[in-house]
Parts: C-alpha cells; structure tokens; sequence
C-alpha cells in the first residue's frame, strides 16, 4: 500500500512542475585530475566550492573552474583526516566530520587548517559521527548512525534527538539538514521525512514519492530531496528533473542563497529555478 500511495503521489507531482534553469556548469575533467574522485560538496559561493574526495581522504578548492589548493591525505594529525564522511560550511569556515577520530577538522575558506573539535559524549566512548549540519543559531550537529542519535557539539553530554525512542533505525538515516528556523529534518532509506523543531521534538512525518533518495536540503523556503537519478521532490508535491547528461549520476548537493550546486560524477551544476 506504502509503494502504491508513493507511485500515486508520484504521478500527481509530476503534472506539477516548474521549470529548473542551468545557469552554468564545470567539466569536472578538465579541472581535478583522475586521482581526485570527489563524493560531496560545500558551495562558497556559486563559483566558488569544496569538493571531499572520501577514497584519497582530500579536499580541493575550486574556484571559478580552476584549483586554487588540495589538502589533506591519510593520517591523524592537523589537516590529514582518517575516515572523512561529511563536511558544511557554517560561520566562515569548512567543518569536516572525520569518523574515525571521532572529531570535527575545521579550515578557513582558504583550506587553510583552523583547529580540530573532538566529540564527547558520555554515553559512549567515541560518537561515530557520519552527518554533519549546522542551524542559524549557531549549532553544529552531528549524527550518529550506529548509535541513532543526534548531538549538538555545544552540549554533547546529551542527546538533542534520539531516535531509539521513535522505535527508528539510525542505520536507516541517509542525509540531515535544518532550515531558516532551525527545524531539523532526517532523510531516511525507507523513503520518509522526519521533521523535529530546533529544540528536538518530532514534529511531522512524510512520505517522499521519489526512488531512492540520497539527499535532503532547504531551497526557496522548502525542503527538497534528490536521488541519485536527477529527480528533486519539494515537500509542496513538486517533482522537477535535473538538466542531466544520459549518463551523469547525482552524488551530492548544497545550496546556496537562489541557487541549487549539484556534484555528479561529471560535473558541477549551479541550478536557479
């Protein structure tokens, strides 16, 4: 019946589109060389990005469709990182969630290494972080999905979200982020939407009409979700397709003010609707 409401919903979408504009794109290929392979993104601006590459451990600065530096790299110390998963930029700076070390690495919009953050809780001994987000009060949250909880970094000796008492997975949590009014939503594999409000109170559940989403984000006062086809799905019941080569794959987004930035496996995209 979940599958049959969700095609139906689908269909109804679709019949209600508005047009999404390609303002201009990046040729990953003739900017980062075949070593760098790039799974997330942070948008400085709508030229301007952070690429994470998780398989060498690297980020890269691209602006205006060039290199302007690479760092990072295996290890444990300064700006190398050990398992690198998820990264935001959130007062003038880009904050890297490092797994492994159980810690936050921050840089300037430079690249330039800051300082690093570690997670403590008192409930567990190293936190797993695997999302990483920030609110406009200033928060940094991060997401554990072994342990299915949420913390923010300014009081991480308790839970602002546990999902335990929700009777819901935390393994099942694909992407996480808030909005203007520091609202948080969780995407998760089992195509649902769970909105809390900044203090961490469930508020709203919905079902997403799209296969297999891999992304939420907050775009003109709505929260949108892209799979890795190229379809976005606003929580109005607007479904839109990305301007998308046959072959490119979605990997990540971000956005910045009216623009949508979009990593494929070919290129930056900057989208305005």
């Amino acid at each position: 019946m979940k599958r049959l409401l969700a095609f139906l919903g689908l269909m109804a979408a679709c019949l209600a589109q508005d047009p999404l504009f390609l303002i201009k794109d990046f040729n990953l290929s003739q900017i980062i060389e075949d070593d760098f392979t790039p799974q997330r993104i942070a948008a400085l601006g709508d030229d301007r990005f952070v690429l994470l590459d998780q398989n060498s451990n690297e980020l890269v600065l691209i602006s205006a469709g060039e290199i302007l530096r690479r760092t990072g790299g295996f290890g444990q110390g300064g700006e190398s990182f050990t398992e690198p998963v998820d990264l935001t930029v959130h007062n003038l700076q880009i904050w890297v969630c490092d797994r492994y070390e159980n810690a936050l690495k921050r840089f300037d919009y430079k690249l330039n290494f800051l300082g690093v953050d570690h997670i403590f809780s008192n409930e567990y001994d190293s936190f797993l972080p695997d999302l990483i987000t920030a609110d406009p009060f200033g928060k940094v949250l991060v997401f554990s999905q072994q342990y299915g909880q949420l913390l923010s970094l300014d009081n991480s000796n308790q839970s602002l979200i546990d999902l335990n008492q929700y009777g819901m997975e935390g393994g099942c949590t694909i992407d996480l982020k808030t909005d203007n009014y520091g609202n948080i939503a969780l995407l998760s594999c089992e195509n649902e939407i769970t909105l809390f409000n900044r203090f961490g109170r469930k508020s709203k559940m919905s079902l997403v009409h799209i296969k297999d989403p891999i992304q939420i984000l907050t775009w003109s006062n709505n929260w949108v979700v892209i799979n890795s086809m190229g379809e976005i799905e606003s929580t109005n019941g607007k479904v839109n397709v990305l301007p998308l080569r046959e072959d490119e794959t979605v990997l990540d987004g971000d956005v910045y003010f009216e623009h949508i930035i979009i990593l494929t496996d070919q290129r930056i995209l900057v989208i305005k609707k």
